[in-house]
């Protein structure tokens, strides 16, 4: 019988360390992603037989037991979920945790994550005495990121994520938790004191899991409802799903045939006679809205350095909702930010942050918009600052969160008021239609999604207000250290995918091709998982979405979850030696071959064809 694994010190040393009396925040998904499909009561479908612990909560709970090991500590797993949701706890119990808190009630039935966040809080703070509360970073079905932050700030406490290798001590009697947080932009090393509430990092130990028989009965398990944690009354979830459809197929397939040096050549022209439709496409970029005349309410964005992509699309998304709504567009940057060409992008006002730190500049902003007027709507790119920072508004506005949507559009409502309605993958090849009944509207989009608008004249320049932020006197945070070029992915006109069929030894094969495309390198969640390329260059569901002019995916089966992220790549060319591999149904052009040898000879076409690799037409007002 196989035994559980991440019960033991894994993902750090013990030491000295002082035990810890901890909670992890668990979650139970659909094993396959599931359909996505929407049943009549307008909720997920969920069937039986297809559930399981969301992959990063078993981080947590690994995280959990291993630092409360030892003398005074105690861990504690706690679920939110309809009656078979108490599995995900047997297995947690399984895997060395000392207790169980199970939170299910009709009433819960199709809870957003504000109202989850709200329970889960309640639930920890009446019935733990948690120093320290672990979240998986996010969730396989919903890719939302925002529990940890909401409880955070339902509980007051700071937070942080998402953490890979997690050490404790004792500094001047008090505990603090020092670790070294993993995100697109890079690396950065934090301390914070405790309690906080800490996601966990995929990278940052080996998961829990145990083998179902060896899992304990219910009578460990407590089980607490809306009652009991004091709530009453009906539960209205601020977000909701309205609508699903599948995603529509774009592209149809040529599956080419002959030599590999043949089949290179017809892939090229291939590529060159649709990169050159795409340009001369007058529809390729939208511009941005004029400036508003006589704007009545706002819409605030949050969003990052020009020197990126980001702001960039992000603005001009929001100019469009803006002009919908007879609103200005009012940018919120942190300290230092080159805001140049910000009013071009589509930004009426700014509003400088004094400080950086998530926890004090989201009160910062919720004071501001207290004395101003709350806005119409609030946005932020889908990376961790913004998803803090708005996860954290959320709770203070009573309005929920819309996360990781690829499309937003403003519509009126029956009632004549100002509605957002966002877009984002859900399920197996489906996108779920989402919008919001809270008093703001507040989301996180991927910018990669959005589509670069032409920018508008420059006009005079912008007003500026300065919002101070006090320091955050729990979090101490180093520099940043990049992770490679974060935005390159972005900006890049040719990215090339790695699957798992390229071997990590092999990875020096792609550099000729790399130079000659001027490409940049993405990978699949499976290879960035085993860090041999960092997580800054994972596409997918649950990672990043791009929109290069070709993306050569090489050694790449074709799940539906990686290939969400180049849906708006204006070509896709798979290479894969299988021609029944899945990949080969939602490309453009299938090469069937070795990717080395395939790669050999792309390399010896485009020496011979410089014309296939310039640079394409300047959009207007590049």
């Amino acid at each position: 019988m196989t035994g559980p694994i991440g019960s033991t010190a894994d993902g750090g040393a013990a030491g000295a360390a002082p035990a810890l009396r901890t909670v992890a925040l668990v979650k139970q998904v659909p094993r396959d992603g599931g359909s996505g499909d929407l049943g009549v009561d307008g909720r997920l479908r969920r069937t039986d037989g297809d559930a399981e612990m969301n992959p990063w909560c078993r981080r947590a709970v690994a995280q959990a037991v291993r630092l409360a090991a030892g003398p005074g500590g105690h861990s504690t797993a706690v679920t939110m979920g309809p009656a078979r949701a108490v599995d995900v706890l047997r297995e947690a119990l399984a895997c060395g945790a000392g207790a169980a808190l199970h939170l299910t009630d009709p009433a819960w039935a199709g809870a957003d994550c504000l109202v989850t966040a709200r329970a889960l809080a309640a639930a920890v703070d009446a019935h733990t005495d948690a120093e320290l509360i672990l979240v998986g970073l996010s969730s396989v079905d919903g890719n939302t990121t925002a529990v940890g932050p909401m409880v955070a700030e339902l509980l007051g406490l700071p937070f942080v994520g998402a953490a890979l290798e997690i050490d404790v001590a004792e500094e001047d009697g008090a505990r603090v938790l020092r670790t070294t947080l993993q995100s697109d932009e890079g690396l950065r090393s934090v301390r914070v004191a405790l309690p906080a509430v800490v996601a966990v990092a995929e990278r940052s130990c080996q998961p829990a899991k145990a083998p179902a028989d060896t899992w304990p009965g219910t009578d460990r398990v407590r089980t607490l409802t809306q009652a009991d944690l004091g709530q009453s009354g009906p539960v209205r979830s601020p977000t909701r799903v309205t609508g699903f459809r599948r995603q529509a197929r774009t592209r149809t397939p040529v599956l080419l045939s002959g030599t590999v040096d043949e089949q290179v050549e017809q892939a090229l022209d291939l590529w060159q006679s649709r990169a050159g439709r795409a340009v001369a496409s007058p529809s390729r970029s939208p511009a941005v809205p004029p400036h508003p005349s006589r704007p009545h309410g706002r819409v605030l964005v949050l969003t990052g350095p020009a020197e990126t992509a980001e702001p960039r699309a992000l603005l001009g998304e929001a100019a469009a909702v803006a002009a919908h709504l007879g609103a200005q567009v009012t940018a919120v940057v942190q300290p230092g930010t080159s805001t140049g060409p910000f009013a071009s992008w589509g930004a009426d006002e700014l509003v400088v942050l004094g400080r950086e730190a998530a926890r004090s500049a989201a009160a910062a902003l919720h004071s501001w918009i207290t004395t101003h007027g709350r806005p119409l709507a609030l946005l932020g790119a889908a990376r961790s600052w913004e998803r803090e920072v708005l996860g954290r508004l959320a709770a203070r506005l009573d309005s929920g969160l819309m996360s990781d949507l690829v499309a937003v559009e403003a519509r009126t409502d029956i009632a004549g008021g100002p509605r957002l309605v966002g877009t984002k993958p859900s399920g197996q090849a489906t996108l779920a239609e989402i919008d919001s009944l809270g008093p703001v509207q507040i989301a996180t989009l991927r910018t990669g999604s959005l589509p670069l608008r032409a920018p508008r004249a420059m006009s005079a320049a912008l007003p500026v207000r300065c919002l101070d932020v006090a320091p955050d006197p729990a979090l101490q945070a180093g520099p940043l250290e990049p992770d490679g070029d974060y935005d390159a992915l972005e900006r890049a006109r040719v990215v090339i995918g790695v699957g798992q069929g390229v071997g990590p030894d092999r990875y020096a094969e792609l550099e000729p091709l790399r130079q000659l495309f001027g490409a940049e390198l993405a990978a699949t969640r499976k290879v960035t998982d085993t860090g041999r390329l960092p997580h800054s260059r994972q596409l997918g569901i649950t990672a990043r979405a791009v929109a290069p002019e070709l993306y050569l995916a090489l050694g790449i089966s074709g799940s539906t979850r990686h290939m969400s992220g180049v849906e708006r790549a204006t070509t896709v060319l798979a290479v894969n030696h299988d021609a029944a591999a899945p990949v080969f149904a939602q490309c453009d052009i299938g090469i069937v071959a070795d990717w080395a040898e395939a790669v050999r000879a792309l390399c010896a076409a485009l020496e011979k064809r410089p014309d296939v690799t310039g640079e394409p037409p300047a959009e207007p007002g590049d």
